[in-house]
């Protein structure tokens, strides 16, 4: 099994920290975040995978790879956009990276703002037995819900249902951005794709493919770890707080690049 890591975004919500370089490079706990990712993909067997960036930051991941070398061997890859405006979507740079990587075994997607503690090998054992799977959390608020995506579970574990960014969701257990699939998922991209739908969130793939094949869930408790999604500056420095990091001082006003 390969990973795709999606490290493709602009991250203007956490401007001014990403003028100058991704999200993904920003220090938790004194090392860059996407080091502490890595650590958990390795940790569960995973031995090389494809990072997707965009032009503007390529050279900073390159530069990351070649001081930081790790266990899990990465192929970097630009998928040529300059701008939030022109970026793909998270859909199009997955599609991107298993073509131009030529993935062609089972994959596991992660987005690459995703900082947790928990071990993967429970989700992977359950990929192992059922198929495609995707981890649900109890993120513990309901706001917080209603930027995720929330499935609907059958007594088997298979998603029923499967809605991103729900407006009024039904409770706190929400998907986290992880989502192991099987080799033919990758033709399943390409169609979801050429049939032009929404390029944006990973959540609407999942809600488009389940009613193309069997997608399970498998939940991962609190008491296995803590999670968090760095999509803010307040969200980034209660994580830089968790993992035993210092907090961040802001000065002055930025300027657009």
């Amino acid at each position: 099994m390969r990973c795709v890591v999606l490290c493709a975004g602009f991250a203007t919500r956490l401007r001014p920290l990403t003028l100058d370089r991704p999200k993904h490079l920003l220090p938790v706990a004194g090392r860059p975040m996407l080091d502490h990712l890595l650590d958990r993909l390795a940790a569960s067997g995973i031995a090389s995978g494809v990072l997707i960036t965009n032009h503007r930051f390529i050279s900073d991941f390159e530069t990351w790879a070649r001081e930081r070398p790790h266990r899990l061997r990465l192929e970097l890859i630009d998928d040529r956009t300059e701008t939030n405006e022109s970026r793909l979507g998270s859909i199009g740079d997955l599609h991107f990276a298993l073509e131009h990587a030529d993935v062609r075994e089972d994959f596991i997607v992660v987005n690459g703002d995703n900082l947790f503690t928990f071990s993967l090998d429970p989700l992977l054992r359950a990929f192992r037995e059922r198929g495609n799977t995707i981890a649900l959390y109890d993120v513990g608020s309901l706001d917080v819900a209603r930027r995720m995506g929330q499935a609907t579970l059958a007594p088997d574990g298979h998603v029923s249902e499967f809605v991103e960014k729900p407006a009024h969701p039904a409770g706190t257990l929400a998907s986290i951005g992880i989502y192991a699939y099987q080799q033919p998922v990758r033709a399943l991209v390409a169609r979801y794709l050429a049939e032009r739908h929404a390029a944006d969130r990973t959540g609407d793939f999942v809600a488009w493919l389940h009613r193309q094949v069997d997608v399970f869930a498998h939940v991962i408790p609190p008491e296995a770890g803590v999670w968090f999604d760095i999509g803010s500056l307040d969200q980034y420095q209660e994580a830089n707080r968790a993992f035993g990091g210092e907090a961040v001082e802001l000065r002055g006003e930025p300027r657009e690049p």
